[in-house]
């Protein structure tokens, strides 16, 4: 239509103007190249019409007017395509600006925008769920600056203050009011946004990111440290003063010491670990070479002088140049048993030895090593060569002591029998010297005669078995045991004692089974010991204050009876528990020494052992076992 109006009528500029409306029309429903087809075809028709409408005449008004046709088609394609392109960036815009603020209300960090001059203008939602605080009253009273905390808002400002006039980006830590009232540690970065034309900062974009509980660490970490470090200079110091006295007094005690080196056997002892070596003794008696080998790589470091005089030389230099397997009788073994220690990974090993000193002197002394690092060796000698001469004089003072007892013991029984045998040797010669008279009658009595002589063969056999009955006596013999009733003889002997334990103030509880198996012994004998052991009780438990109470407990257990008296006095000190049971060691002023040996002679010969110990609660338990009797077809 528009190019039937334009083709009818000479007026072409009217027409144009409707062919540029109508391409405006067109514009907003295509796409860009269906705008300039568009143009095009409009062009073509515009100059055909205006062509047609002069009728072809090439005057110059003709060729004017469809020279501003084209033009103003051109323009109009161009507007509309820019226009079209413009609205797309616009969408484009708000879209890329929605999905930019989700991206930025998604992080778990806190993210914020401020002006050129430091003013904050967005954050995002994070950090109105973090404090509490409106995004919107942030940007418009700038309200953030109220959740730092006081003592840091002046540094943070002095930072903030530093980059608006140097354009530096800063980083800095922060303790931000949460929404539940608490200050966290939060880490804050700043970096400037920068014209690409002249460099002034357009703006400042920075986040925060929750560094609590690492500064917590991070505390905990300088407090842990500064406790170390403290502990290190006090340990440092205890070191050199021990190390201090540890020297002075290897110098100058009169306790021998000697340092050994075995760390050269180290490399040898790992490689018979790796192969698989799990008795380093004897692998060492299978391999001697190996045992060479390392008593060859065993250096002496150090001795003091007290040794150097103890073994009789005359400088440290004399007595180190010597092999260490040298200086003691049992060297290789010493040594080797300081090898286990060190394979095994010991730290302490003890004994007796025989240290050989200048000129073949012999020493004898109980020895320690101790393993000390860097595969060191402390050696300590205690010289035993005066406790050896007083513990030969002591058995010999027991010797005679036993000599003497025993005579004794035969002049006491050498009274005793005397005393028994008077008796019955006066009726043996009145039965004698009455059978004679009646052998002189002149009628001999031969019936009389007969009965004397009955009754002298009843006195012989009597003397005989008095006899018998002392040497019993004097070779320590022991009645022949039997089977005897443990509840009767424990009931039986607290009330032998409860006239003598009411008068020590002591109170005697009995715990006894009321029945048993068999039980094998001499019931004299077991009272006696029983005896003793409660006598001692009591006693020791003269001092103490409170209830005295003594519990004796005899009850049945699998491996036979166990009997057991315990007070609860002090207790035994534990050097004296080695030598309760030697004979004439006693703990009393007015003690011989003989009540717990013999208590423990008795104890072995019915089978079992007299054990002591101190107890947890306190005082002291003797125990025993019996054990039960074999059966009649094994006692057969």
């Amino acid at each position: 239509m528009v190019f039937l109006a334009n083709s009818l009528t000479a007026q072409s500029i009217p027409v144009a103007i409707l062919c540029v409306c109508l391409l405006a029309l067109v514009a907003d429903e295509g796409r860009e190249g269906g705008v300039w087809v568009g143009a095009g075809i409009s062009i073509l028709l515009a100059v055909t019409s205006s062509f047609m409408a002069h009728d072809g005449s090439r005057d110059l008004g003709g060729a004017l007017t469809a020279a501003f046709v084209i033009v103003a088609i051109v323009l109009t394609a161009a507007l509309q395509i820019s226009r079209h392109k413009l609205q797309a960036a616009r969408v484009q815009l708000r879209e890329s600006e929605a999905e930019l603020t989700t991206f930025a209300d998604s992080v778990p960090q806190m993210l914020w925008r401020s002006t050129a001059d430091g003013r904050m203008d967005f954050v995002n939602r994070r950090f109105t769920e973090l404090t509490g605080v409106d995004q919107a009253d942030v940007v418009s009273r700038q309200s953030w600056v109220h959740c730092i905390h006081p003592d840091d808002l002046g540094p943070l400002k002095q930072k903030l203050d530093h980059a608006q006039k140097t354009g530096e980006d800063i980083s800095h830590l922060v303790r931000l009011r949460h929404i539940d009232g608490n200050y966290r540690w939060m880490s804050m970065a700043k970096r400037a946004v920068r014209s690409a034309e002249n460099g002034e900062v357009l703006r400042w974009y920075g986040g925060s990111t929750d560094v609590h509980e690492e500064m917590l660490a991070q505390q905990k970490v300088r407090d842990l440290m500064a406790t170390l470090e403290r502990r290190v200079d006090e340990r440092t110091s205890e070191l050199m003063q021990t190390e201090a006295r540890y020297a002075g007094l290897f110098e100058v005690s009169n306790i021998t010491f000697a340092e050994m080196d075995f760390s050269e056997t180290a490399p040898l002892l790992a490689e018979l670990r790796d192969n698989g070596v799990v008795d380093l003794r004897a692998f060492m008696a299978d391999h001697p070479d190996v045992l060479e080998q390392c008593l060859a790589n065993i250096r002496t470091t150090r001795v003091n002088e007290a040794l150097v005089r103890l073994m009789g030389y005359d400088s440290v230099a004399e007595l180190t140049t010597n092999p260490p397997a040298q200086d003691a009788n049992d060297g290789p073994e010493v040594l080797l048993r300081q090898l286990e220690m060190a394979y095994y990974g010991s730290d302490h090993i003890d004994g007796r030895t025989i240290l050989i000193g200048k000129g073949g002197h012999r020493i004898p002394v109980y020895y320690t090593v101790n393993r000390l690092s860097d595969g060191l060796h402390l050696s300590s000698y205690v010289d035993l060569s005066e406790q050896e001469h007083i513990e030969e004089m002591r058995r010999a003072a027991q010797g005679e002591l036993a000599r003497a007892n025993r005579i004794a013991t035969i002049g006491a029984y050498s009274a005793t029998i005397a005393h028994e045998l008077n008796q019955p040797i006066a009726s043996m010669r009145m039965d004698v010297e009455t059978s004679i008279r009646w052998l002189d009658n002149e009628e001999p009595n031969l019936a009389a005669v007969k009965r004397g002589l009955e009754r002298l063969a009843r006195t012989t056999e009597r003397v005989a078995n008095i006899v018998a009955r002392t040497k019993a006596s004097v070779t320590a013999h022991r009645h022949n045991p039997m089977i005897i009733d443990l509840h009767s003889l424990a009931m039986e002997t607290r009330d032998l004692m409860k006239r003598e334990l009411e008068r020590a103030s002591a109170l005697l509880e009995v715990n006894c089974d009321s029945e048993f198996p068999p039980i094998e012994a001499d019931p004299v004998e077991l009272q006696q010991v029983l005896v003793n052991l409660l006598v001692n009780a009591a006693e020791a438990m003269h001092d103490t204050q409170g209830v005295r109470r003594i519990e004796m407990s005899i009850l049945k257990r699998a491996d036979g009876v166990h009997v057991s008296v315990a007070d609860s006095g002090p207790g035994i000190p534990q050097e004296r528990i080695e030598r309760l049971f030697e004979p004439f060691f006693t703990t009393k002023p007015a003690g011989i020494g003989l009540g717990l040996q013999i208590c423990r002679s008795a104890v072995q010969a019915m089978g079992s052992t007299l054990a002591v110990r101190n107890r947890d609660e306190g005082g002291a338990e003797f125990s025993f076992v019996l054990p039960f009797a074999a059966s009649p077809h094994s006692r057969e």
